[in-house]
Formats: C-alpha cells, sequence, structure tokens
C-alpha cells in the first residue's frame, strides 16, 4: 500500500511590527478637523535631547504616530488621547514619514552630532540674519553652509532619548519613562521651508497658545491623506459613532462597509 506523504505544516513569518501606524489626540476638536480636512497639520513640539556633556532643547514643527499593534494601544492611549487614527504603513512611506532615532543618555553618538551640528549653525546663522542682502561670495558660502545644516538639523529632529522625563500638562512627570516604548514615527517638514528657520527656542514656545500661533506657519506643509488609507478610526465609547459616522458619509468613498473600521477603545480594550 502506498503511503500518503504527510504535509510540512509552515509556520507563518510574523514581524514585531504591525502593518498600521497610529496617531492619537486627546482634542476632540482636533480629531474631527483632521477627520473633515483629510490632513495631519504639523504642531510645534517641545523637545529635550541629553547627551555625555551635551543637550538640546528645541520646539519641532512634526506630526507623531507610533508603530504599535491594536493590542497594545490601551497604555498610549491614556497618555495621549483615546481619539486616534490607524494608518497603513505604505501611505507612511509614501509621505517620506520615519521612525524616529532613539539616543541613549550614557552613549557618546548624540554628544559628537550634536557638536558638529553647533559649529555650522555658529557659521551659518550671521549670513541667515542678513540673507536678503548678500553680496555674490557670502551667498555662495551661504547656500553651502544652509543645504549642510539642513541634512544636519534634519536628522537631529528625528532624534529622541530613549529614557528621559515626561512631562505632560496636568499629570506628574516620569522622570524614566522609556519613549522606546511608544516606537515613534514622524512626520517633519523639510528645513527652511516657506523660508523660516527650522526649529524654535522653547522660551518662545510655552504655552499651547504659543504653539498654535508658530504652528500656523507649518499648516501649508501638511499631510493629506483618504479613507482608502485608513485601516481604523478610534473613539472613546459608542457615543461618538454616530457623529463619525456623519461626517464621513459626504465622502464619495464612503460606503456602510467603512463602518466596520470605526472602533472605541472599550471594544479594543475587551476584544483585542
Amino acid at each position: 500500500m502506498e503511503k500518503v506523504a504527510k504535509k510540512t505544516k509552515q509556520k507563518r513569518s510574523k514581524s514585531l511590527h504591525p502593518s498600521t501606524i497610529f496617531h492619537f489626540t486627546n482634542n476632540e476638536e482636533a480629531f474631527y478637523s483632521i477627520l473633515t480636512e483629510r490632513r495631519f497639520k504639523p504642531f510645534l513640539a517641545r523637545e529635550r535631547i541629553t547627551g555625555i556633556g551635551s543637550r538640546r532643547q528645541f520646539a519641532v514643527p512634526m506630526v507623531s504616530f507610533c508603530d504599535i499593534r491594536l493590542s497594545q494601544i490601551d497604555d498610549h492611549t491614556f497618555k495621549y488621547g483615546e481619539f486616534g487614527f490607524g494608518l497603513t504603513k505604505t501611505w507612511a512611506v509614501k509621505k517620506k514619514l520615519h521612525p524616529v532615532l532613539y539616543m541613549e543618555q550614557g552613549g557618546g553618538l548624540f554628544s559628537n552630532y550634536n557638536k558638529r551640528v553647533r559649529i555650522i549653525k555658529n557659521e551659518l546663522l550671521p549670513l541667515w540674519n542678513k540673507r536678503k542682502k548678500l553680496n555674490p561670495t557670502e551667498s555662495k558660502l551661504f547656500n553651502a553652509l544652509k543645504d549642510e545644516y539642513s541634512d544636519l538639523y534634519n536628522l537631529l529632529r528625528y532624534m529622541k532619548n530613549y529614557k528621559g522625563k515626561l512631562v505632560r500638562p496636568g499629570e506628574k512627570d516620569d522622570d524614566n519613562y522609556i519613549f522606546a516604548d511608544e516606537k515613534e514615527w514622524r512626520y517633519v517638514p523639510e528645513p527652511f521651508v516657506g523660508d523660516m528657520w527650522p526649529s524654535l527656542n522653547l522660551e518662545r514656545v510655552i504655552s499651547y497658545e504659543d504653539k498654535k500661533k508658530f504652528s500656523e506657519g507649518f499648516f501649508d506643509f501638511s499631510i493629506n491623506f483618504t479613507l482608502d488609507d485608513i485601516k481604523y478610526i478610534l473613539v472613546p465609547d459608542d457615543s461618538y459613532m454616530l457623529k463619525v459616522i456623519n461626517c464621513l458619509s459626504s465622502s464619495d468613498s464612503f460606503d456602510n462597509e467603512f463602518i466596520s473600521k470605526i472602533l472605541t477603545m472599550d471594544k479594543v480594550i475587551n476584544d483585542f
């Protein structure tokens, strides 16, 4: 009797990273603005990076996302809000989002890099301040320094400490928060867009009103999306469902099947 060969069971490979990235907010008005305008507006974030004998504090226009699974977002939404969007990783790559580079405070990588950035900045700044009145020789030097600073500083805007102090309005500071747990991706407009310096001193960005005022200059450099780019829309509970559906129903690409993409945090916590 002929033996039947056993089928070898193939193990399914599963990446540690999902095919979705999430953006969360605790601001309901901002959530509906994103939903109706179909775009994410860069907003100034206060950043602090520390290394050996080196520190940088600055405000950068960005949109932040996290590269975590739906089943792991509970802790993240507790910190950043229960209104959210899950978009495809394909969209993220197309829009030139990039994973954050996490720097260890005890390592020398950030400190050496930051030192080089400061040298170029000190050479560039005097020319930047009179950029409308440069002679040909100065203009050539200015463009060369600006290009070099742009490349160096752009990378700096994607850096963050692996661990540090988490500061949130109205909340107790967490001195040993592990930022790397967020697996952050960022969209940051190109340096010098709109003839603007690529960052601001923290002293100029204290209140929410300060952030909003200076952020408006970067709104023309928002990133858009379509409903096809969305995998999930997240709201706190069922009371928000109808408003979200009404907000989306005027879109040509909206159909009843899209409703299944709208999830409440109650459902996520209990079922995923």
